[in-house]
């Protein structure tokens, strides 16, 4: 059981665009595009909207208590790198409060946020284990699984992001930035990557390292991130006019 949920990997390992990287990829773009081409018919289903909110936050919930509780029962939790302040926990949180709660407002925050924490984490993840260890499920269903999820309900409940949404979002996304910094400093912390870049970053990309200003790096990831989200958005909306 310790094994399971530990980081030392088993008999499948994960390698950056190795098999296991590019499966959970192309099951999260499938999924995404089954639920697009498939909107119509699943608005039609009684179920698509509340009972398929409270299973995400739910699903999602459960994914993080299985994932601290086996770290304090091992005694292997750390303060300093186990808060749930990384920047895809913080936003999969107000993911979860958004689907409780139906709040279309917040979701105008989320949304660019379930870009902006797990897409450069499923594009270049932090992650050595396969299927035969927890914290491969734990990290599918925190990143692949959110940002589908995201999508869903942009897609099926047709939650509105408008045209200002994003200059909303993004000032929201620069506060939740500082108030990380402020407790990165205080705590001695490194949460949302602010003080060091992960090494399988700086290794990928070695020209990282001749400008070690991290902040500055993710404000640039950031605002590619809210481009592409954004633009994503617009074609929704268009697509909605059109039809």
């Amino acid at each position: 059981m310790r094994e399971f949920f530990g980081l030392i990997p088993g008999i499948f390992h994960f390698h950056l665009f190795g098999f296991w990287h590019i499966l959970m990829t192309l099951v999260m773009l499938l999924s995404i595009v089954l639920i697009y081409k498939n909107r119509m018919k699943i608005r039609k289903w009684k179920y698509h909207d509340k009972p398929v909110r409270y299973f995400i936050a739910i699903f999602m919930f459960l994914n993080m208590v299985v994932y601290y509780v086996p770290m304090v029962i091992f005694g292997t939790w750390d303060y300093h790198v186990h808060l749930p302040l990384h920047l895809c926990f913080i936003s999969g949180g107000l993911f979860m409060i958004t689907m409780l709660s139906n709040n279309q407002k917040l979701f105008k925050l989320v949304y660019y946020l379930s870009f902006l924490g797990p897409l450069p984490a499923i594009l270049f993840p932090d992650l050595t284990c396969g299927p035969d260890r927890f914290i491969f499920w734990q990290f599918f269903i925190s990143h692949h699984f959110f940002l589908t999820a995201s999508l869903y309900t942009l897609f099926v409940l047709d939650y509105k992001i408008e045209k200002d949404d994003v200059k909303f979002a993004f000032l929201g996304a620069l506060t939740i930035f500082m108030i990380m910094f402020v407790f990165n400093h205080i705590f001695g912390t490194n949460y949302i990557m602010m003080n060091k870049l992960p090494d399988h970053m700086l290794k990928l990309f070695p020209f990282l390292t001749a400008f070690d200003h991290p902040i500055v790096w993710l404000l640039a990831t950031g605002c590619l991130v809210f481009y592409l989200a954004n633009s994503l958005a617009k074609w929704w909306n268009k697509k909605n006019i059109e039809t």
